[in-house]
């Protein structure tokens, strides 16, 4: 399996490749998004405006179209940074709404002139909330839909800090395992991962029959992260050596920053992600265990090294994307049916019972539950319904926490839908 795994990335990664050489002098402008992901360090009202002119050099060099934070406090840091940070580069910023959760939380800033915000919401972990952000692209086709799932998993090394951050990441995949097939979707900030081995990463880049959850590794550079001199170039933390204004010191040596894309962003057809582009910024692999700006920076001028500097103790970590509708093919294709909703299955999650409402169907039917294994759960025959829907109720006691697909097919159609069982 992970033979097959690792081929199948290969595979993936150099079409994608191929496809970002002949593709990037043609990309244009309102199809392409520069997305950043930033640990602003505990950013929490006027006691840290003096790093507001930095975060701003940061930006005025990145030049994001969208922008997204963690470790912020209030609602505070998100009015000074919008109007201190970003409105001065451009003055089409607007923010996501602030969510004040248990601990710090994330905050999504972008470019009213390239995307639009359709939804956010919160998803609770034992720790820091994940935010989730819909969104859609302001011009063009204004249909795509694309999600970024914002997360600052547990801190430090050990077994138990390793749990919990796996904890974490099995919260998010399991909503992640109930979006459509091709859905397009990344995860970004900071992950506090120091190896590729931890449970954690490999429950988001774990492969799993007929769900899409998997999240994929642009620049697929899997070891030991942690103060490893081979891994210099895409170290994200920490930017100093010094003990100031909070944070972590001992130079660059973890990467702990990461933007990770869903399966859909890994294939040209449609929506992309541009390998070439990913860049822990301002990282010029020179400044192993250094400060960022100890020197010359061979990535950035000083000034933004600097900057890179004081602002945090995190480097931001950037990406592009192309963002545009999947290209319809000149062959016709004769008109195949539509497979209609044969069944609803509510609550979904569910603790305990779950309700299933089928369609009313004619001829024999088939009810198949499977976990995310593909292992049998249940099976039962269905009776035809050609006039009426019929409510079925399952009790789940007994089984394991977690995604289950339900299926039913009939003589003339087949409809399947993912559930998620809470204990």
């Amino acid at each position: 399996m992970k033979v097959k795994m690792q081929l199948r990335f290969f595979l993936i990664s150099a079409a994608l490749v191929m496809s970002v050489f002949s593709t990037w002098g043609t990309a244009q402008a309102d199809d392409t998004l520069r997305v950043v992901t930033h640990n602003s360090l505990n950013f929490r009202d006027s006691r840290d405006t003096d790093r507001l002119q930095y975060f701003r050099i940061e930006m005025e060099s990145i030049e994001p179209d969208i922008a997204v934070m963690q470790e912020i406090w209030t609602q505070d840091a998100v009015d000074l940074l919008l109007s201190f940070v970003y409105l001065p580069v451009n003055d089409d910023w607007a923010t996501a709404a602030f969510v004040d959760g248990r601990d710090t939380d994330n905050m999504l800033f972008y470019r009213t002139s390239k995307v639009a915000l359709v939804s956010q919401r919160e998803i609770q972990t034992e720790l820091r909330d994940i935010s989730e952000y819909v969104l859609r692209p302001a011009v063009g086709d204004t249909t795509i839909r694309f999600r970024i799932y914002s997360a600052h998993l547990k801190a430090s090394e050990g077994a138990t800090n390793e749990e919990r951050r796996r904890q974490e990441c099995v919260t998010l995949r399991q909503q992640l395992d109930l979006l459509p097939m091709g859905s397009q979707f990344m995860m970004v900030g900071d992950f506090n991962l120091y190896t590729s081995a931890e449970p954690a990463y490999q429950v988001l880049l774990a492969e799993t029959p007929e769900l899409n959850g998997q999240l994929f590794d642009p620049i697929n550079r899997p070891g030991n992260w942690h103060n490893a001199v081979n891994f210099a170039d895409i170290h994200t933390q920490s930017t100093r050596t010094t003990d100031f204004g909070g944070g972590s010191t001992g130079g660059l040596d973890d990467r702990f920053d990461f933007i990770l894309v869903s399966a859909a962003f890994m294939d040209t057809a449609g929506s992309y992600v541009m390998p070439s582009t990913y860049h822990a910024y301002g990282n010029d692999g020179q400044h192993f265990n250094q400060d960022i700006n100890d020197g010359t920076n061979g990535d950035v001028p000083d000034s933004v090294a600097d900057a890179l500097y004081y602002a945090s103790d995190h480097l931001p970590v950037v990406a592009n994307f192309v963002i545009r509708s999947e290209p319809s093919d000149v062959t016709e294709r004769p008109t195949l049916p539509k497979n209609p909703d044969l069944f609803a299955c509510y609550p979904n999650p569910f603790n305990g019972s779950l309700k299933i409402e089928i369609q009313p169907f004619v001829g024999s039917g088939n009810l198949m539950i499977t976990d995310v294994l593909g292992r049998r759960v249940l099976e039962k025959i269905l009776p035809s319904s050609p006039t009426r829907s019929s409510m079925l109720w399952l009790n789940f006691n007994g089984h394991s926490s977690g995604i289950y697909l339900v299926k039913i097919k009939t003589r003339q159609a087949q409809s399947a839908q993912r559930v998620l069982y809470l204990r």
